[in-house]
């Protein structure tokens, strides 16, 4: 192979994620693809990307309200910790001011979204939280307005 200049490509090793069983799972799917609410308030959705800038990286969390389309809240940091997410979250709840008892928070099993930190919050302000399945890459189709649930 040396003589030939041939050249072994190794897979990647996969990713290990621990705690990725039933008890890392914070909350059921109750959204279950309906993003088409009727009303606004009461079904919002969140999510956190990263964006590369000359500082290095950033991280961008978004709130989207799934009744009326639009980005309700959003947050910027430098480390994408449960503390973004909230943040987000928070912000969202002082513009928008919903009824909490009434509102759904839908996300990913992201660990932002499962920490204790933010579960808690979310608890606290009795606000249901949904979470999409481990692993399924089509609910990131199913939602025209582009943020992966």
């Amino acid at each position: 192979m040396r003589k030939a200049n041939v050249f072994a490509i190794t897979p990647r090793k996969k990713h290990y994620y621990p705690n990725t069983g039933k008890s890392h799972i914070k909350a059921d799917n109750i959204l279950r693809r309906q993003f088409y609410p009727e009303t606004i308030n009461t079904h919002w959705v969140g999510d956190i990307t990263y964006i590369r800038t000359h500082q290095g990286w950033s991280y961008l969390a978004c709130v989207l309200d799934l009744g009326s389309k639009e980005i309700v809240s959003w947050a910027m940091s430098k480390h994408p910790n449960a503390e973004l997410a909230k943040k987000a979250l928070r912000h969202a709840i002082r513009r928008q001011r919903p009824d909490a008892s009434q509102l759904l928070f839908h996300s990913d099993q992201g660990v932002q979204y499962s920490a204790n930190v933010f579960v808690e919050y979310l608890s606290k302000l009795s606000i249901t939280q949904s979470m999409s399945r481990r692993g399924n890459c089509w609910e990131r189709e199913a939602c025209p307005w582009g943020i992966i649930v």
